[in-house]
């Protein structure tokens, strides 16, 4: 209605008008003043651990820092729920803000807004900002602690990788991206890890099969699909 008398299409009385305008100016400036409240909100000290591992792993992945300082995002597909469930309360709890889930189309997007958030990755592990192509490295803290290094893993795969047959018998553990030089760092950590690897184009890859019962035994995949796939071949 309030439209509607703008247009000349209903008429109201202007006193009635003028105090639904202001009621509506004011709940505009309460959006901003708590948006930017949200966006100044402090953080205690977030400390390295397994968790925040994970968590920069799968920003690596299939995560996203906004240019603008403001917005971390990480997509996925929505017939992942329940791993989007997980994700929503593994970044919660470790970073200390809201994070809520979208879904548009066939994706589900996990948002959440921090100044001091996006700059503590930038500044503290490296995690670019924008476009991720040729920025992308393991942080020096991570690749120096097994647990750490397992937990990365764990995020990275969970996002970026996948686990399918070949050849109708062949299980394979498969990671991808795009970013040769990350994919080097990614092959060097899983064999200090103890594992075989073979490298393709924008692709890794684990063939043994023992190597593929210990990386679910060792990295421990959070992401139900994986897992389902996985326990379907080695029942």
């Amino acid at each position: 209605m309030f439209f509607n008398y703008l247009s000349g299409k209903y008429h109201i009385p202007l006193e009635l008008f003028n105090s639904w305008k202001k009621i509506a100016e004011f709940k505009d400036n309460v959006n901003v003043i708590e948006k930017e409240r949200y966006l100044k909100k402090e953080i205690k000290e977030i400390l390295l651990d397994e968790n925040l591992a994970e968590v920069i792993g799968v920003l690596n992945g299939d995560g996203h820092i906004s240019k603008n300082r403001k917005e971390i995002c990480v997509v996925g597909n929505k017939n992942e729920k329940e791993y989007s469930e997980y994700l929503q309360n593994l970044f919660h709890k470790k970073l200390q803000i809201d994070f809520h889930l979208f879904f548009y189309g066939s994706c589900f997007k996990l948002k959440g807004y921090s100044v001091k958030l996006t700059d503590f990755f930038t500044k503290n592990y490296g995690l670019p900002k924008g476009n991720k192509m040729g920025k992308l490295h393991i942080p020096y803290q991570i690749l120096v602690n097994k647990e750490f290094l397992i937990r990365y893993i764990r995020g990275l795969f969970d996002t970026d990788g996948s686990f399918y047959i070949r050849r109708k018998k062949d299980p394979v553990i498969e990671i991808s991206s795009a970013d040769d030089r990350f994919l080097k760092e990614i092959t060097k950590a899983l064999f200090s890890l103890g594992f075989n690897v073979s490298k393709g184009v924008n692709r890794l890859f684990i063939y043994r099969k023992n190597d593929i019962i210990k990386f679910y035994n060792v990295i421990k995949p959070s992401n139900s699909k994986h897992l389902k796939k996985y326990q379907n071949t080695f029942k």
